[in-house]
């Protein structure tokens, strides 16, 4: 009895982590945290730091897709069921429990990722701090235990509506600060019910619009605090690429020390080396991949945690971009000569031609 308990316990914990995707992907309910991973990384455009072999569900080729906005949302699992809507439904849930760093790294991770991708990761400026303090007047909370939760809400409400923002986005929310509301005023007041409904509406719309990845992701409430101080500000502007000029690997790739990184990934598979990075506030040392020269002097660019495989991205491209150009010349020729060939010939030629019969 005492074994089936400890069963149930695990199991509640695992299910703990549920991943809501919209546009949802078809893979399994059930994932282990490197498929989780992979199939979060790229829903958010992050994929490329990521091993694409490792991707749990059918790979398919984009072709033409227009830029997209990518939102990442965290929320307590306790607090779920109350600002969920039903059109938004779980996506997967995580075989294994992550620890409490992994959880605490997840916003400030793809915040660091997102800089290397999009054109905007965004913050809220400034100047819109007043706005901020009419909506805690508005909402009757007092700033002090509250404020983190009402700012949050204001800079998902500012980002979703993206004026003078572009498409191509990026942002992430701690929504786990709802619980402060939650906590200090109690489940039935006004003040929570009244965030609880404006994220509803927030998720409705999003469920709406085409041109957004929202992906949100329900942890353990014990763990929130801690997530929430991990949390980095953001920024609308991406800042001067850190080093590795390669964008950063996932947590599990960050290494210690350049000596432990060097044997864990092989000097990085000859293909180049280990550089100091600072990720989640922590200065760890991951592979940084160069470009080499192959015995025709070509060039080759490679990718991955430990550099073993080759990017194709770039030539992929290049030859997509290729072929759907000539597909485009060759089907303009043909509708040029067809509406050539329904017309008749000027005079001057059929004179020349009747002139030459006789």
């Amino acid at each position: 009895m005492k074994g089936l308990l400890v069963s149930l316990l695990l199991t509640s914990l695992c299910q703990a982590v549920q991943v809501y995707l919209h546009p949802a992907p078809d893979v399994p309910s059930r994932l282990s945290l490197t498929q989780a991973g992979v199939v979060l990384s790229r829903h958010l455009n992050l994929d490329r730091f990521e091993d694409a072999a490792a991707y749990p569900g059918e790979q398919e080729l984009i072709v033409g897709e227009g830029p997209k906005t990518g939102l990442l949302l965290t929320l307590s699992k306790e607090h779920a069921k109350d600002i969920i809507p039903p059109s938004l439904k779980s996506t997967f849930h995580l075989k294994s429990r992550p620890s409490p760093d992994s959880l605490a790294s997840l916003i400030p991770s793809y915040i660091d990722r997102a800089h290397h991708v999009y054109s905007h990761v965004y913050e809220a400026q400034d100047h819109a701090y007043e706005k901020f303090k009419r909506m805690l007047d508005a909402f009757s909370v007092p700033a002090e235990g509250s404020e983190d939760a009402i700012q949050q809400l204001y800079s998902l409400m500012t980002f979703v509506d993206g004026e003078n923002l572009p498409i191509d986005r990026f942002g992430a929310f701690d929504l786990t600060h709802l619980e402060d509301l939650r906590h200090t005023f109690g489940k039935d007041s006004e003040q929570y019910r009244t965030a609880v409904q404006t994220v509803k509406v927030i998720l409705d719309r999003l469920m709406e619009r085409q041109d957004v990845n929202l992906a949100l992701v329900t942890v353990p409430s014990h763990g929130s605090k801690h997530h929430r101080r991990q949390q980095p500000p953001q920024s609308p502007l991406p800042p001067p690429l850190p080093r590795p000029a390669e964008p950063i690997d996932s947590i599990s790739t960050c290494y210690s020390s350049v000596d432990v990184c060097g044997n864990a990934t092989n000097a990085c598979s000859g293909h180049g080396q280990c550089l100091e990075a600072t990720k989640a506030g922590k200065t760890c040392f991951v592979c940084a991949c160069s470009i080499t020269t192959d015995e025709k002097g070509r060039k080759e660019q490679w990718a991955g945690s430990a550099c073993e495989r080759k990017d194709v991205s770039g030539p992929f491209v290049l030859l997509a971009g290729t072929t759907v150009t000539l597909l485009l010349l060759v089907g303009g020729s043909i509708a040029l000569l067809t509406a050539v060939g329904d017309q008749k010939l000027p005079s001057t030629l059929t004179g020349g031609v009747a002139s030459n019969a006789h």
